[in-house]
């Protein structure tokens, strides 16, 4: 498949390209004005077009949405030769980029103002499908176009890396490397399957982690969370007969004959012996404050009002009375306070008890009135629920490692699968079968070092994880030690341009691409390493029916050299005398 012709229905400069060689040229032609900028006249901008009627799908920062106001109405026109040797014209619009026509022909045609199409406005989705269906190759066929297709439009973003594009820097291995794999003429499917089998084994890994996170388990603690379960289990069955045997009738007629029968004749005794002490302990309080009283004086002034005698005798047997009176009621003052000690602690205890027997009576009156009325029931209630629950949650930690357990037979299985992989990539890279990688390589060599006069290597190699790393470096002689060359802007970009071109000639005679657009090729280079590169080139597009495109600027090409290049061969001009001279005549 080459290019054959580029054309719009508004300002843009139509390309007609050339079967071999092709220049894209961009000339300065006033050297002296500092605002005139040769950079700037779209031959970079030539490939978003290209590639935009190859049908990449149009995205916010292409240029046809960046600056839509400017490219509305615009209709673009490819025409491509196929390897069938058919002319297959793509038709598409920036206003309605989803609605693709095809139109087939058997020489190079302008279809400007063709009406008849052979697939008008198809789905963009559709048109992907029936464009890798006309390009009909022989190789890749797993793989639609538009994976390999830019390996072959190389802007500048994409020399950073040899096997890696720029659109596949931020997304993971698995989008570029298989197919890398592929086209170097291994095994694709084995680097997907590695790469599928370590997401798994990752995902397996990631879910034993978050099973044992939420459950808090251990895998070593099954046979211990087994007791733990059987435990709980007999206190469960435990409970459970409690609640099962709990008689309400015959709990509450024992309560009632508790209150009547013990607690209420308790305190009426209580009450009773509690009235007789303090009785007892007032009436010795008020015998202690009384004194028994002997006055003569007041006893002989009685006499004397009688008239009665009161002899000296009796005045004498009164005073002994007086004092054994006296002595009398030391004695019974002592023991009245003694009585009032004993009474006091005794009515002390008795209340005591009331207060006891009381609260006790309190209790039975408000189990026998509460509606819930027992609270031991309800509490076995809330132990066994809570005993359940612990069951179920011991329940859920084995069943959680009885997960674990498959989870990790699983990903055994899966890292057993995964081993056998890795070591068929490495068979397949020992092996001698391929015959595609060994003439990729040997073509690569040959056109760096023709251009450099320096080998240069392409070799894989496994990592440590078993992926598969490419590599390209600047050899010396013996093509084993690595030299800082290959690190090199100008280097670099020679080597994917190498490899590209190794690509093409290694299919060359399969159904497959034969053009390459490599912008700024020359652009760093010595000019004996131009000189070189030119010379490498024609010589491979002739040799193996290949279309090479690159853009330069002017002064980047030698004049001895410039004036080799046939009308032809340069298939685009572009100049920095103003609007005129650029890809859409005008700015942007």
């Amino acid at each position: 498949m080459k290019l054959s012709q580029l054309y719009a229905n508004k300002n843009f400069k139509n390309i007609v390209f050339n079967d071999g060689l092709n220049l894209v040229l961009a000339q300065v032609t006033k050297k002296l004005d500092l605002n005139k900028d040769s950079h700037n006249l779209g031959k970079t901008t030539l490939i978003a077009v290209i590639d935009f009627m190859l049908l990449k799908e149009l995205k916010e920062e292409h240029i046809f949405k960046t600056y839509q106001e400017k490219f509305a109405g615009y209709i673009f026109y490819l025409e491509i030769l196929l390897n069938s040797g058919e002319y297959l014209t793509i038709k598409r619009l920036v206003d309605t980029p989803t609605k693709i026509s095809f139109k087939t022909t058997k020489v190079p045609s302008n279809h400007l103002n063709e009406e008849s199409w052979d697939m008008p406005n198809i789905t963009f989705e559709k048109a992907v499908t029936t464009l890798n269906e006309y390009l009909a190759f022989d190789v890749l066929s797993q793989w639609q176009y538009r994976k390999s297709v830019t390996y072959f439009l190389r802007s500048q973003k994409d020399y950073n890396d040899v096997f890696q594009l720029s659109k596949f820097s931020k997304g993971q291995d698995i989008y570029w490397k298989p197919f890398m794999f592929d086209l170097l003429g291994f095994n694709g499917n084995l680097l997907t399957s590695k790469y599928e089998t370590d997401n798994q084994i990752s995902e397996q890994k990631s879910f034993i982690n978050k099973i044992k996170n939420q459950f808090s388990v251990d895998t070593e603690e099954q046979d211990k969370i087994k007791g733990a379960i059987e435990l709980k289990k007999i206190e469960q069955k435990d409970l459970q007969e409690e609640i099962d045997n709990f008689n309400f009738y015959q709990q509450e007629r024992k309560l009632n004959k508790e209150l009547v029968e013990d607690v209420e004749s308790r305190i009426s005794e209580l009450n009773s012996a509690e009235y007789n002490l303090e009785f007892d302990l007032e009436k010795t309080k008020q015998s202690f404050s009384q004194n028994i009283s002997f006055d003569i004086d007041q006893l002989k002034r009685i006499y004397a009002e009688a008239e009665i005698f009161f002899p000296d005798n009796l005045v004498k047997d009164y005073k002994s009375l007086e004092e054994f009176n006296k002595r009398i009621t030391e004695e019974r003052n002592k023991y009245l306070e003694e009585k009032i000690v004993t009474l006091t602690k005794q009515l002390k205890d008795i209340r005591v008890a009331l207060l006891k027997y009381d609260n006790k009576r309190n209790q039975i009156l408000s189990v026998l009135k509460d509606k819930d009325s027992f609270k031991k029931f309800k509490s076995y209630q809330i132990d066994l629920t809570t005993v359940e629950g612990e069951i179920s949650r011991l329940d859920e930690k084995l069943k959680s490692i009885d997960k674990i357990a498959v989870l990790n037979e699983t990903t055994n299985k899966l890292s057993e699968s995964l081993e056998a992989v890795v070591k068929e990539i490495k068979s397949q890279i020992s092996s001698s079968d391929n015959k595609i990688y060994p003439e990729i390589r040997r073509i690569f060599h040959n056109i760096f070092k023709y251009i450099f006069n320096a080998p240069a290597i392409i070799f894989m190699r496994q990592n440590g994880q078993g992926n598969i790393e490419f590599k390209v470096e600047v050899t010396r002689e013996n093509e084993v030690d690595i030299t800082a060359e290959g690190k090199g802007n100008t280097y670099q970009k020679m080597l994917c341009i190498s490899f590209d071109l190794a690509v093409l000639v290694a299919y060359h005679k399969n159904s497959f691409y034969r053009f390459v657009y490599h912008d700024g090729a020359l652009e760093g280079l010595d000019n004996r390493k131009k000189v070189n590169f030119i010379t490498v080139i024609r010589r491979y597009c002739v040799e193996n029916n290949l279309q090479y495109i690159f853009t330069s600027i002017e002064h980047d090409i030698p004049a001895e050299m410039l004036k080799t290049f046939t009308e032809k061969e340069i298939c685009l001009t572009l100049n920095d005398s103003g609007d005129e001279g650029k890809l859409f005549e005008f700015s942007f």
